[in-house]
């Protein structure tokens, strides 16, 4: 059998990477992702102390931060859960005081029947006004104290909202993560000047047109799934709203994303979906953008969306940002 033709590795990192992967092989360990990390590691030690550097860089700009920015998040819906608790508790309070009028109402009621002179009625009368104007105090103080807890509530729901990371009706990230990712792609190609590229797409119109919203709604989820499955680990994909769908591809370059386009396009359109009993073939438009370093992220996914909006006029399946 010929020997498979392997790119030789050129850049420093690219041959301590295939360092790493022979020492593997040579004590017969199995090169899975979980032992190569660690063999990563112990062997970075012994490296020079700017490679070491170097490297790290990497690490810290593909990590950027994400611990913190998850504990950040975690506080805030700690911070919510408590809310609610406070909210459920006040409440219960309500209706504790609710119930107690309640009685304190049938209770006068009942023994104004039997009251035989003005007197023992006025001073019955004394009584039950006192009691209600306490409860009736007490049940405004549970009233004001919700209101302010229901309002801070709202505003840690809606920092929770602007960061969260996923799209739920199509259980794939949302626009603000996908916007994130692209942001620290920039800084890669920055910085080790490698090329990537996203991709914007959509079901088209002639598909989309004559369905009802809950149609429109199975096409999209149809179309996410197809994502799931085809994409990459590496690569992030994201619901952008109004059916529109993103793929950041790494270390990938407009013409391996015209690549992906057309193998998307062959799978979606030969892929079986029933809607209201009727099969329906989808078709899908695109619009491509390469990473370059000179546009921030709102830039380049609006230069793709544009070609996205080009592709579906003209009749075409995609479109690439001609200054890439």
């Amino acid at each position: 059998m010929e020997a498979l033709s392997l790119n030789e590795p050129s850049t420093e990192i690219e041959i301590f990477a295939k360092r790493v992967l022979d020492k593997l092989i040579e004590d017969s360990v199995e090169p899975i992702p979980y032992y190569y990390s660690i063999y990563f590691f112990n062997m970075l030690d012994e490296e020079p102390e700017a490679f070491q550097k170097t490297v790290k860089e990497l690490i810290d700009l593909e990590s950027n931060n994400e611990l913190e920015e998850d504990l950040k998040f975690e506080q805030k819906l700690k911070e919510s859960f408590k809310y609610s608790k406070e909210l459920l508790q006040d409440s219960a309070m309500i209706y504790k005081i609710s119930n107690t009028l309640k009685e304190k109402n049938q209770m006068f009621l009942k023994e104004a029947e039997s009251v035989s002179t003005p007197q023992a009625f006025k001073n019955m009368l004394r009584t039950f006004k006192k009691n209600t104007e306490m409860l009736s105090k007490k049940l405004d103080q549970v009233i004001h104290k919700m209101k302010d807890v229901y309002a801070k509530n709202i505003t840690t729901l809606k920092e929770i909202e602007k960061e969260s990371m996923f799209d739920a009706l199509y259980g794939l990230y949302n626009k603000n993560y996908f916007l994130k990712g692209v942001k620290k792609e920039i800084a890669q190609v920055k910085k080790f000047k490698h090329a990537s590229s996203l991709m914007l797409l959509k079901a088209s119109k002639e598909v989309m047109g004559s369905l009802s919203d809950k149609g429109k709604i199975v096409v999209n989820r149809f179309v996410a799934k197809i994502l799931l499955k085809t994409s990459r680990r590496t690569d992030i994909i994201a619901h952008l709203g109004d059916g529109v769908f993103a793929m950041l591809l790494k270390h990938t370059d407009k013409v391996g994303a015209m690549k992906t386009s057309e193998r998307l396009s062959d799978m979606i359109s030969t892929s079986t979906i029933f809607i209201e009993g009727d099969e329906l073939e989808v078709k899908i438009v695109i619009g491509i953008s390469e990473i370059t370093g000179e546009k921030n992220e709102v830039e380049i996914v609006e230069c793709a969306n544009n070609k996205l909006i080009e592709a579906e006029e003209d009749g075409v399946l995609y479109k690439i940002c001609e200054d890439d």
